[in-house]
């Protein structure tokens, strides 16, 4: 529990059998100067009786996303006598600050009395059916034995790279590009309308103002007519000429 074991890949070829190790902490598996696993060597052959045996150490890059590795630690604090609420809490929170999409986390068995009881733990997104569940959701099974009985503890990690069906997904530079050209039209058309735009003339009936009617009392009409009778004779004469 304390190696942080995640599983094992078992490979026969025609040179031997090759067995992968996965692990949290390849170092507690190796041993000083590799006498842990020359250990586990020899017990697999002698109970398995097997030709040629490799093993090798792979270390989980992301162990607080990996199910199988989070129910073991789960069962190693319950074994160490830490509270079920505070361990499957901490654990939950642990998952979560790694990047997951959702978890799930269930321990079954005599937790606080002699009746067996389930607990459950939730947080974020977790699919229960479907090919996202099949293939998105990583599942790990742990047993921690007590006093009172054997607890199962079953772990379920979203991880943070499932794609939904109705995931949308924006882009950022295509949206920006878009915005931009809009926002260009938009400054070239209003230009536009500006340059286009004519004075409107409106004409209505009115009453004038005491000022308006007598500037006009001011004005001798007789003047008015002599000198737009003496414009035009001098316009006449500049086009005989």
């Amino acid at each position: 529990m304390r190696a942080g074991f995640a599983g094992i890949d078992l490979q026969k070829t025609p040179l031997g059998t090759r067995i992968v190790l996965k692990t949290s902490r390849p170092g507690l598996v190796i041993g000083k100067g590799g006498k842990r696993i020359q250990e586990i060597t020899d017990l697999l052959n002698e109970k398995f009786d097997m030709d040629m045996l490799q093993i090798e150490v792979e270390e989980v890059k992301k162990p607080d996303l990996d199910a199988q590795i989070m129910a073991e630690r789960l069962a190693y604090s319950l074994d160490r006598g830490r509270h079920y609420r505070r361990a499957g809490y901490y654990i939950l929170r642990k998952v979560m600050d790694a990047g997951a999409r959702g978890v799930e986390i269930i321990i079954s068995g005599k937790i606080t009395s002699q009746r067996a009881r389930t607990q459950i733990f939730r947080a974020g997104t977790m699919s229960k059916s479907g090919q996202i569940a099949q293939e998105g959701v990583d599942k790990g099974v742990a047993q921690c034995i007590q006093k009172s009985g054997v607890l199962g503890i079953i772990v379920k990690i979203m991880k943070s790279d499932v794609k939904f069906g109705d995931d949308v997904k924006i882009k950022k530079d295509l949206l920006e590009k878009a915005q931009k050209e809009a926002e260009a039209r938009k400054k070239k058309t209003e230009a536009e309308k500006v340059m286009e735009k004519e004075y409107e003339i409106t004409e209505e009936e009115g009453v004038l103002s005491e000022e308006d009617a007598a500037l006009l009392d001011e004005v001798d009409m007789d003047d008015v007519s002599e000198m737009s009778v003496d414009s035009d004779s001098k316009n006449e004469t500049k086009n005989n000429s």
